[in-house]
């Protein structure tokens, strides 16, 4: 099943490493399901999600895909496979949210969504952020980790 995203450009979703060697093959890369839950997420929340900012001068590279040569990943000296560099994980910016109110209305709206996992909001909360991803666990509901 192939699905590319209604309310984001693939360079928002990955380093501009990844997008300067693949550029639109990009979208192979990814799961489609946690595409289908960011574009349900922009519907619900009504306001543009920030994920990679890098194409229109922003500070975010690494907030969607990564890969090998992207520096939170060439950094790691052991093995090394997030959510992250599999496809199936974002950190969202939510326009006129804080991470809060993003977590909360996330987790109120849980049964509509494909994402099986979501970062503590005591520490991506503090960065600014919210970190959802679908990952293969064996858990009822949203899991909530912490790092």
């Amino acid at each position: 099943m192939f699905y590319k995203c209604k309310y984001f450009k693939i360079q928002e979703l990955v380093s501009p490493g990844v997008y300067n060697k693949y550029r639109e093959k990009a979208w192979e890369f990814f799961n489609p399901l946690i595409l289908k839950d960011l574009d349900y997420l922009r519907e619900l929340f009504g306001v543009p999600i920030t994920i990679n900012n890098w194409c229109y001068g922003g500070g975010y590279k690494e907030s969607g895909l990564r890969a090998n040569k992207d520096n939170i990943v060439k950094e790691k000296n052991d093995y090394y496979l997030s959510a992250h560099c599999l496809g199936n994980a974002f950190d969202i910016k939510v326009k006129n949210h804080t991470p809060k109110q993003v977590f909360d209305i996330i987790l109120k709206n849980q049964k509509d969504l494909n994402i099986t996992r979501i970062e503590d909001i005591e520490t991506t909360g503090k960065l600014g952020y919210v970190h959802i991803d679908i990952t293969n666990i064996n858990h009822k509901g949203l899991y909530i980790f912490k790092p």
